[in-house]
Order: C-alpha cells, then sequence, then structure tokens
C-alpha cells in the first residue's frame, strides 16, 4: 500500500527575521551554471548592464542615503519600499526562460589581440593591499613584476623590489608634502554579523553595491571614486601617488597653501577655467594662447616623470596643434596669426617628419608671406634640417628671404614701427647668414659681406649721402659700389684703408700681392691623421678675401670673392638704423654687445645659432676636480686658509658668459672683475680667433672716425685696445681727444687706461683735470662729471684707501678740486652737503630720463653710506633698497636700468668680501638670490652666487638656483623664453662642484643631457662640442662617438663637428667609418680645403 507522502514540517526558526531585506539577486548562482551556459556572448551582458544603468538612473532624483558610524543605511521610508517587493521564488531550470545566449565559438578576436575585450571584463577593485585569499599573509603581488595575465607573488617583508623604479625621485622638490595617518581601529568598524557576506577591505561601500541597493551617492563623494573619462575636458585620471599600504590614509588637510597651488587638481581646474574662456570667446588670441601654453603645465604637474615621457610629450604636442588649428579659423585678428602659427609648425616638429615639415612650411609662406617672424624660423628649420641640408641650397634661402625683406622695407606704406622691425630682422638674418658661412667653412665670404654692407651704408661717397633715395636709387649706388669693389683698392678695415667715399676711378693705390703659406706636403694615413690640423691652418689663412693679384692655390675657387658673390646680400639701411647694424657687426667679430642697447637686440647673444663662442675656453673646467682633502693639504702647504670668509674670489665665470655692459665692466681687469673682453682675447690669442684681431680693431676705428655709434663706440674701442694692446691704446685715448677734446668719457677711458698701466698718479692728475675743466662746458656735457667722480673713488677703493676715499666723495660739491685730501674733514656738514649735491643731481636725471647718469648718482649715494659708517654693509644694501625703489616708481623691475644698478650692488658685495673679515654669508646669498630671480640669465649674479657657496659643504644650493630659476621653462617644454647661457652656466657650477659634494661623471652627464634635450640646447653646437670634449675628457671613448653622431645630425652646417673624430677619436674610429665622415662633409657642401679622396685610396690599397 502506497502511503502518502509527508508533508515538509515548518518550524518557526526557518523564517526570515524582520529586519532582513531580501536583495535582488542580477544572475542565477554560478553552480547552477553549466560548462556550455558561461560562454555568453558580451551583447547580452552589454544589453543588460544598459537596462540595469537605465533603472538606476531613473530612480536618482527619488533615492537618498544617509550615512551612519556603523555605514550606510538606507532611510526608513526606502527600506518600506524594498519590503512591498514580491518575494524571489526559485522555479527548477526547465521552466525558467532562456535569458542567457550559449556561444561554442568564442570571440575570435581575442586570439588576434592575445587579451579579452577590455569592454566585456566587469570592474572590479583589488581588496587587501596585494594579498590572495587562501595564501599565507606573507605571501603579496609584486605589482611591478606582475601583468594583466600574470601575477606574480613576493614576500611582503623583504625586498620586493629588484629594479628601481625610474620615476621614483621625480617629484622630489615640486613643493608637495605628503603627509598621511593611521586609519581607525577595527574596533570602531565592527563586522555585520546581519550581512550576508564578510568583507575583505575597508568598511565603505563601493558604488556598485550601493546602487545595487538603490542608493545613489551625491556628486560630491561620487568624485572620490569616479576616474574621468580620457576624453574629459577635465582630462584624463592619473594614477594616484599615494601608497597601495592600507594602514595608510592619507591626509589631504595638513597640506600647505603652496603644496595645494601647485596640486593636479588646482592644474585641472585652472584647464577647465581657460577652457571654458576660450568657448564663451572664441575669437579672443589671448585666450587661445593662454590656453595652449597652459599644456605644458598640466603635463609637468600630472606626470609622474616630471616633464613627461616621450610618449606624454608627443601626445601634448598633437593635442596642442589641434588646438592651434582651431584657433587659426576662429581667430582673424592679424596680430595673433604669426604667433599661432609659429606655435604650430613648433609642436608640430615635434611630431611631423622632415618632409611634412618642409611642405608646411612652403604652404604657410606662399599664403603669409608678410609675416615676417615666419621666415625666421623658416631658416631655423632650413638650418637644422639633416635629411635635405645642402650649404648653397641655405644660401639660397637666407637670399631668398633678404630679398622679401628689402622689397617689404622699400614700400611706401610701411609705418615706421614695421619698419623697425623690418630693419631689426635684415639685421639679424645677415648676423645668421655670415654666422653660418664662417662655420661651414667660406670665412672669406663672410667677411666680405660684413666689408660690402658697412662700407656701402656707412662709407658712402658725399655725393649721394646728402641725396634723397628718390633721387638716387639703389641701382645706381649698387652699381657704382661695384666698381669701387672690383677695383681691388683696400677695403673696410685692411692696411691704408680709405674708404668708397675716398674712392675715384682713377686710384691706383692696390695693395701689394700676398701669397698664401704652403702647408707641408702629406699623403696616405699621415695626411688623413693631421687634416684637422690643415683645415683649421686653412681656415685662419683664409679669414680675409683674396684678391685676382694675390698667389693664392688655383684649385680653391672660393678664396677670390667678386661682387656677383655678394651682390645679394647687400642692404641699404637710414642712417638712423646703423647702430643696429654696429651691434650685428660685434656680435659676428663675437664681442661683447654695446651698452644700454635694447632687449631684441640684446636676445642675440643668448641666441644657439650665434652664441658658438662658447666652444672655447673651456678646456680648464672639463678637467676633474680633485679631492677637497688634496685641495685642503695644498693650501696649507701654501699657507692659505680657504674656509675663511674672506676666501671668495670673484671668477670670470663661466665662458659663455652674459650681462650688460658699461664702463666698468669694459675697463674692468679679468682677475678682479668681470670683463667681457677677457675670453675674447684667450679666444683670439695668437690670431686663431673666429675673426682676425687687427682686422677687427681697424674695422672698429673706421667706424667711429665716421661718427657710427657716437660716444658708446668710442669708449668701447678704447676698451678694446686697453684688453688686446694696453701699450697702444694710451696713444689711441690721446688721437680720439684731439678730435674730441669735449668728450669727458674719453677722459674718464683715458684715466683707467693709466690705472691699468700702473700710472696712478697721472690718472688722478687726468680726472682733477677733467673735473675741474667740465664747469666750462654746455650743460649737457657736464653730465658726464659723474662718471669720472666714480672712476676716482673707485680707484681709491681698490687702492685699500677708505678714508681717502671718503674724503674725496665729500669734495664733490666745492667748487676747485685740490690734489690734496688731507684738508677735507669728515663732519655731518660735509656728509649733508656731498649727500644733498648727490640727491639733487639724481633727481634732475630721473627728471630728464637720463637714466644713465641717474644711476651713477645712485650709486655714489651708497658709497657715500657705505663709507660714513666704517664699511657697513648693511648700511650700503639698505640705501641700495632705497634707490632701488625710486627707480622702480618709474621704470619696470625688470628692465636694463635695474639690472645695471643691481650689477652695481653686486661689485660692491665683491668688494666688501674681498677686503673685510666679517660679513654674513647669508646676507650676501639673500641679496643675491634677489637679483637672480630678476636676472636669471646675468652670469655675474650667478657666478657670486656660486662662488660664495663654494665654502659651504652641506646645503647645495646652486643646484636648486639652477634648477629652479634657469631651468624651468625647459622642464615645461617651453620655448618661448628659453636660453643657452642658462644651460652653459649648469654646466659650469656642476664641472666646478666637488665629488665630496655629490658632483660626478653621472650628474655631469645628466646636465648635458638635459640641455640637448632642450630646442635651444639642440642647436647650440658649442654644447655639442663641449659634451664631446667631456666624454673625452673621461676616457668615454665609445660614448664621445656616440655624442659625435648626434652632434652632427642636430648641427650639419658646423664643419668644426665633423672634425673632432679624426682630432680626438683616431684610435677608436676605424678606417671605413672616418672615410665616411669626410663623404658627409663632401655631400652636404661643407669646404673642404685639403681633399682626402687620394689618401683613403691609398690607405685602401695599403690594406689589401
Amino acid at each position: 500500500m502506497k502511503l502518502p507522502p509527508k508533508a515538509v514540517p515548518k518550524f518557526a526558526s526557518f523564517r526570515p527575521k524582520p529586519d532582513q531585506i531580501a536583495k535582488p539577486s542580477i544572475c542565477r548562482d554560478r553552480a547552477l551554471e553549466t560548462k556550455e551556459d558561461r560562454f555568453t556572448s558580451s551583447e547580452a551582458r552589454r544589453n543588460s548592464h544598459q537596462g540595469n544603468a537605465h533603472e538606476h538612473r531613473s530612480k536618482r532624483h527619488d533615492e537618498r542615503r544617509h550615512k551612519t558610524r556603523d555605514g550606510w543605511h538606507l532611510p526608513s521610508q526606502d527600506k518600506q519600499a524594498l519590503d512591498d517587493r514580491p518575494s524571489i521564488v526559485v522555479t527548477p531550470w526547465g521552466n525558467e526562460p532562456n535569458i542567457f545566449t550559449v556561444d561554442k565559438v568564442g570571440d575570435i578576436a581575442s586570439l588576434e589581440y592575445g587579451s579579452l575585450h577590455s569592454y566585456t571584463v566587469p570592474s572590479y577593485v583589488r581588496a587587501g593591499s596585494g594579498r590572495i585569499l587562501g595564501l599565507s599573509m606573507d605571501q603579496k603581488i609584486d605589482r611591478q613584476a606582475s601583468s594583466e595575465k600574470i601575477i606574480t607573488m613576493c614576500d611582503s617583508h623583504g625586498n620586493q623590489y629588484t629594479k628601481r623604479d625610474k620615476a621614483v625621485f621625480a617629484r622630489v622638490g615640486r613643493g608637495r608634502e605628503t603627509r598621511v595617518k593611521s586609519v581607525a581601529s577595527a574596533a570602531e568598524h565592527p563586522i555585520d554579523v546581519g550581512a550576508d557576506y564578510l568583507s575583505l577591505g575597508h568598511q565603505r561601500l563601493k558604488k556598485r553595491r550601493r546602487v545595487e541597493l538603490g542608493v545613489i551617492p551625491n556628486s560630491a563623494e561620487s568624485t572620490e571614486d569616479e576616474n574621468l573619462h580620457y576624453r574629459s575636458i577635465v582630462g584624463q585620471a592619473k594614477p594616484t601617488i599615494n601608497s597601495e599600504d592600507s594602514d595608510l590614509e592619507y591626509n589631504d588637510d595638513f597640506l600647505d597653501s603652496e603644496s595645494k597651488a601647485l596640486s593636479t587638481n588646482d592644474v585641472s581646474q585652472r584647464k577647465v577655467l581657460l577652457s571654458t574662456k576660450v568657448d564663451l570667446e572664441p575669437t579672443n588670441g589671448d585666450a587661445w594662447l593662454e590656453l595652449i601654453e597652459y599644456q605644458d603645465t598640466t603635463l609637468y604637474h600630472q606626470s609622474a616623470k616630471g616633464k613627461g615621457s616621450a610618449a606624454e610629450r608627443a601626445s601634448t604636442a598633437d593635442i596642442k596643434v589641434s588646438m592651434y588649428e582651431k584657433a587659426l579659423t576662429l581667430v582673424k585678428d592679424p596680430q595673433y596669426t604669426e604667433r599661432l602659427l609659429l606655435g604650430m609648425m613648433e609642436e608640430g616638429a615635434k611630431l611631423w617628419d622632415a618632409r611634412k615639415i618642409a611642405s608646411k612650411w612652403q604652404s604657410l609662406l606662399q599664403k603669409n608671406a608678410g609675416h615676417i617672424g615666419l621666415w625666421t624660423k623658416y631658416l631655423d628649420f632650413q638650418q637644422t634640417n639633416l635629411s635635405a641640408f645642402r650649404f648653397d641650397e641655405l644660401r639660397s634661402a637666407f637670399a631668398k628671404c633678404l630679398g622679401f625683406l628689402r622689397d617689404e622695407l622699400a614700400k611706401a606704406e610701411a609705418t615706421e614701427l614695421k619698419k623697425n622691425n623690418l630693419i631689426y630682422i635684415l639685421a639679424y638674418v645677415h648676423l645668421r647668414l655670415t654666422s653660418c658661412m664662417r662655420e661651414a667653412g667660406f670665412p672669406e665670404q663672410s667677411t666680405a659681406i660684413w666689408q660690402a654692407i658697412l662700407e656701402f651704408n656707412c662709407c658712402r661717397p658725399l655725393t649721394f649721402a646728402g641725396k634723397a633715395k628718390a633721387v638716387v636709387s639703389f641701382e645706381t649706388l649698387l652699381a657704382n659700389f661695384e666698381h669701387f669693389w672690383e677695383s681691388e683698392v683696400p677695403r673696410f678695415g685692411e692696411e691704408d684703408f680709405h674708404g668708397w667715399m675716398n674712392y675715384s676711378a682713377h686710384d691706383e693705390r692696390l695693395p701689394d700681392p700676398k701669397t698664401d703659406e704652403l702647408m707641408p706636403d702629406a699623403s696616405g694615413s699621415l695626411l688623413i691623421a693631421e687634416w684637422h690640423e690643415y683645415e683649421h691652418t686653412h681656415f685662419f689663412r683664409s679669414r680675409q678675401p683674396a684678391r685676382t693679384i694675390d698667389d693664392t692655390v688655383e684649385d680653391d675657387p672660393y678664396r677670390v670673392v667678386l661682387f656677383s658673390d655678394i651682390e645679394d646680400f647687400i642692404v641699404d639701411l637710414p642712417p638712423s638704423h646703423h647702430q643696429t647694424l654696429l651691434c650685428a657687426f660685434l656680435a659676428f667679430c663675437q664681442l661683447p654687445p654695446l651698452e644700454s642697447l635694447a632687449d631684441d637686440v640684446r636676445a642675440w647673444w643668448r641666441d644657439p645659432f650665434i652664441r658658438n663662442d662658447g666652444q672655447r675656453g673651456w678646456e680648464l673646467f672639463l678637467q676633474p676636480l680633485p679631492p677637497l682633502s688634496q685641495v685642503a693639504e695644498v693650501q696649507v702647504q701654501q699657507g692659505k686658509d680657504m674656509s675663511s670668509p674672506a676666501s671668495i674670489r670673484v671668477s670670470s665665470g663661466p665662458p659663455t658668459s652674459f650681462y650688460l655692459s658699461s664702463t666698468t665692466t669694459l675697463f674692468a681687469k679679468a682677475e678682479t672683475w668681470f670683463c667681457p673682453f677677457g675670453q675674447w682675447t684667450a679666444q683670439c690669442a695668437q690670431n686663431r680667433g673666429p675673426v682676425s684681431v687687427d682686422w677687427t680693431r681697424r674695422a672698429l676705428r673706421a667706424l667711429v672716425d665716421n661718427n657710427i655709434g657716437g660716444g658708446n663706440l668710442s669708449e668701447y674701442l678704447l676698451a678694446l685696445e686697453c684688453s688686446v694692446a694696453p701699450s697702444t691704446a694710451k696713444k689711441s685715448a690721446k688721437a680720439l681727444l684731439k678730435r674730441q677734446p669735449s668728450n669727458l668719457r674719453l677722459y674718464n677711458a683715458y684715466a683707467i687706461i693709466e690705472i691699468r698701466l700702473g700710472n696712478f698718479s697721472a690718472a688722478q692728475s687726468v680726472l682733477m683735470t677733467a673735473i675741474n675743466m667740465s664747469r666750462t662746458l654746455d650743460e649737457t656735457a657736464q653730465r658726464e662729471t659723474i662718471l669720472l667722480w666714480r672712476t676716482w673713488i673707485w680707484q681709491i677703493l681698490d687702492s685699500h684707501d677708505a678714508a681717502s676715499a671718503l674724503a674725496r666723495l665729500l669734495s664733490l660739491p666745492d667748487t676747485v678740486i685740490k690734489e690734496d685730501t688731507k684738508t677735507i674733514v669728515a663732519n655731518p656738514a660735509a656728509s649733508l652737503r656731498a649727500q644733498k649735491a648727490l640727491a639733487d643731481g639724481r633727481d634732475q636725471a630721473l627728471s630728464l630720463a637720463d637714466y644713465r647718469h641717474a644711476l651713477l648718482y645712485c650709486e655714489c649715494l651708497v658709497l657715500l653710506d657705505y663709507l660714513q659708517n666704517p664699511l657697513s654693509i648693511e648700511a650700503a644694501l639698505s640705501t641700495f633698497e632705497v634707490q632701488i625703489s625710486l627707480l622702480t616708481s618709474r621704470l619696470p623691475p625688470k628692465s636694463p636700468q635695474h639690472e645695471l644698478l643691481h650689477q652695481a650692488r653686486a661689485q660692491l658685495l665683491y668688494y666688501h668680501t674681498s677686503h673685510t673679515q666679517l660679513f654674513k654669508p647669508a646676507l650676501i646669498r639673500s641679496t643675491l638670490t634677489e637679483s637672480i630671480k630678476l636676472f636669471p640669465q646675468n652670469t655675474i649674479f650667478l657666478s657670486l652666487y656660486a662662488q660664495n657657496e663654494t665654502r659651504f659643504r652641506i646645503d647645495d644650493r646652486v643646484r636648486s638656483i639652477v634648477s629652479d630659476l634657469l631651468l624651468t621653462n625647459h622642464s615645461t617644454g617651453s620655448s618661448s623664453n628659453e636660453s643657452i647661457i642658462s644651460h652653459f652656466f649648469a654646466v659650469y657650477a656642476e664641472l666646478n662642484r666637488s665629488t665630496t659634494l655629490g658632483s660626478n661623471t653621472h650628474s655631469i652627464r645628466g646636465v648635458f643631457e638635459r640641455a640637448i634635450d632642450s630646442q635651444c640646447g639642440k642647436q647650440s653646437a658649442a654644447m655639442w662640442k663641449l659634451y664631446f670634449l667631456f666624454e673625452h675628457s673621461r676616457g668615454e671613448l665609445q660614448r664621445a662617438r656616440a655624442v659625435f653622431y648626434r652632434a652632427v645630425r642636430a648641427c650639419p652646417w658646423m664643419k668644426e663637428l665633423y672634425l673632432l673624430p679624426f682630432e680626438f677619436l683616431e684610435d677608436v674610429v676605424p678606417m671605413a667609418e672616418l672615410k665616411g665622415v669626410y663623404e658627409m662633409v663632401v655631400e652636404r657642401e661643407l669646404r673642404v680645403f685639403v681633399s682626402l679622396d687620394e689618401a683613403f685610396e691609398e690607405a685602401s690599397e695599403r690594406g689589401r
């Protein structure tokens, strides 16, 4: 008998608790799935996810959440809503609708790409700080060695990283201080016994779980969990820099304001504001430029490597190019077009190949030929384009640019401002052209161009000089000048030169024929080994162009320069702009600039294409420094105490120097103060410099005779003579004084020359006579009297007689100056008289905007306070602050006048530290730091700062100055304010740092790499050669060889770089490789004086 089935017993204990809420299940239990059901299609999952997301969004405005100490809980009304939901009924498998799709094939693309589709993988977050459930607590995921496919475990207590992270020190020095605080103890977060899971991580519920419960977090808190999309206007979210340690929680409440200002969030917010401004004002050119430039700042602060990896920099450049292109379509103002085009080409050069860049330039110049700035940047590209570099093509590009500039200048509708800009660019292009010619091996052509330009503009015959351009055309002048040139009479700067103005058709004053010195015969391997010396000798011999009557090498067609070779490069400039032409000529001769130049002209001395004089004079610095113990032993043997404060001694600074020229620096001794002619004199020793010393002196003298440059050039010429040939400088000064007897600047120069020659009594007599004579001159000429007083006071101070210097300064208000100072009594009345006279002179000069003389009065006022308070540097610096504040009320704080006043303050600081034993080094440091912040390129401030810090062996402030103030623009990728001077000083400072202070071969090499990684450093042939010589001096010949090939790729026009392996790497580079280097010189159409074709053939046959 079949018994009826028994009913399932029901117990009250099986009933669910009232406060428990049945939670909706998203999918079935994994245990119910069959093996084939696990292959679900990505499309079904995507549709399911989209449906759930839509459902959550529809309920967003109706749901709320509350947070308590125990965790997240729902409001009572939400709990009631969930209680009213139907309970889940589990039906047999066969009766369930088929909501899954069986995919037995899989995704074929996974085989092609080697991994699953990232969008089909559910998002998840690991908990446990790298630990895995089931393994020992000592085991942890090695995040450095693991990948998406392989997980590698390591010992959490041992050394888990075998390789140092390259970005460990990437953010050192950013100013951000990271502080941590321990998380709350486990007692504050008890386990929820009523939950159906056990949390392995933090007690905070993740956003996805809260959404499943119907709780939508607010926007403020959701930003902590959400990662920004990579296309968001704020930018892609960067990996957090916080530690992965679960026992630490980062505390941002203790970050200081400076750190917050530099935080990534603030940078992103600033980026959003700029983007919003562009959206609101799409035609605002300034807004576009600010937004585009800010991309580098974003990269700098968000990159883990500081300046960004190569891929990040390329991505940023791509973004900036797109922004430039969009801005060009919206901004129609012509004043922004050139800046936007230049910016686009600068960023495009980081992405495009040489062929595309050349095509872009051709297209831009055809559509925007009127934008002058595009031509100069186009010449930069042509000069550095390795793939298509040919010297004849580069020369043609320069000629085309000059022709366009001449046509623009001749247009009648050109405004005065545009003409000034055109003349400035004309002079700059001539400077670039002639410098490039000389460096490519054509020195006679570059010299001939300058002879023709200066002769044509400054020594024009009187029959043409007084006539208007409408009467005498440029073609007529050019034809007449051609007759003068082809006559081969002495030309500009040559011996027995009389000039075009004194030339007549019957002039037969031809110079004597000259014969080129013959080089000793050599062949084969001997010629190859000495080829660099042959080339150098021929270069120095060819600095002056030859004539047809000279006995020159027959097979050299470049020695004789015909008029047709220079005709395309002659320009006609108005007399008011001859000063600009003179400055370009000084830069070509690698001489220092004149006093009080405009900022745009001074920029030529920071140009990497022009400042290639830095490749000379570094031999002393390249030698490794001895250890400090060895230095101290030598100092003890010599009886010196270098640890004393008085040990500060000024050096000439880096060979590549940059500061404002003044009477003080022009006539300074290289041993006691910064002299701009010191390096030039050393480079041109034995007449082996870039230009002939005698020709340069004669050329400057001819310009002075033709009243070019005024009193500035006359003083400049005497300073050069005093540095190069002191014995003849006195004679030159007397000759100039005969022509200008009322020029007090010449009297001052004459007195300084007497001081340099050791004739102190004669110098004092000249100064006293000139001061007494000045009272009979006109008011304009009397203004130079203060220059005589300043020279006299400093001459007495240099002789270590402070009391006499004070007495002489107190006699300034007297009507007649006497030689004896013993009768002068230093009392308060005399001090007030002198102070009032100096203050009145300063105020009068300021009212006339005569800042040059106003600065001299300011300096004398400081000297008066310094000498009255027995050599108190604090009193002097306080007076300097008053004078600087007074000048700031009239001029911006970064004006050249401010820089000159800061240089005067630095000179007094040097004098004080050299002549006294008691001073505060911190005061010297803070004062120089103030000057460096305003003028970071001035090598006077930088060198004195470095000298002051050599006595401290703990704090390395020089590196901080270099990093923070000099190279900030280069770190962000911006090239608008780049200067090669910054990098040269960084190299100089690192080479002068002892190994005990952290300098070594690797640190110096890092400075070089940072320099050549910048745009200006990459274009500097001097920096490349210095890098090569550094590697060679350390015995790293293979590294030097690699640097050589990088150098010729970056600077293909510089012939001197191609000679380096022949001179330094003969034992490392095989003969076949030397032949390849020689063929590169020939292929790129650089000048070859001595052919090596037969020598290489002979060496090849001998090798067989």
